[in-house]
């Protein structure tokens, strides 16, 4: 249970990255916050993925 809520929260993460709002001193380093959150989002998606899958099959 706490795997999933710590997928759950890297991914909230992720998006939260993608939409900060950047002040103009920071407005350089925007470009590089939102790969990071899209990298960051998708390998938290895959892994939520995954482990939903593991614990179907460890249950049938």
């Amino acid at each position: 249970m706490f795997k999933l809520l710590n997928y759950l929260g890297g991914l909230i993460g992720g998006f939260s990255l993608i939409y900060v709002p950047v002040t103009q001193l920071l407005a350089s380093l925007d470009p590089l916050l939102d790969a990071a959150g899209i990298i960051t989002v998708i390998v938290f998606a895959i892994a939520l993925i995954v482990h939903g899958v593991r614990s179907l099959l460890k249950k049938a």
